[in-house]
Order: structure tokens, then C-alpha cells, then sequence
């Protein structure tokens, strides 16, 4: 569990909503769109849970 440094909501990580940018997936509070985290993915192609964009 994580809180939004945005508006202070506890989230899960499915609640989070990513993004993914070439080789990184940006992670934000589904609420207020503040950035969560931003992240250097390996491998093959994820699967995410609320892929937007």
C-alpha cells in the first residue's frame, strides 16, 4: 500500500492507474492524477491492470 503525497488516499496497486512509456511505466493516483512513481521495466511486455493512454 502506498498514499498519494497529492491528497493523502491510501491505494492498493491495483487501484493505482499506470501508463507505460517506451521502456518506463508511470504510475498516478487515479483521483487527483498526482505522480506516484515512474519506473524502468525489463522484460517482455507487462500486462497491467488499468492501462490508459
Amino acid at each position: 500500500m502506498t498514499t498519494c503525497k497529492g491528497c493523502g488516499r491510501h491505494l492498493d496497486a491495483e487501484d493505482l492507474v499506470r501508463h507505460e512509456r517506451g521502456r518506463f511505466v508511470v504510475v498516478h493516483c487515479p483521483d487527483c492524477k498526482c505522480l506516484v512513481g515512474r519506473y524502468h521495466r525489463h522484460g517482455d511486455d507487462p500486462q497491467t491492470d488499468r492501462l490508459e493512454g
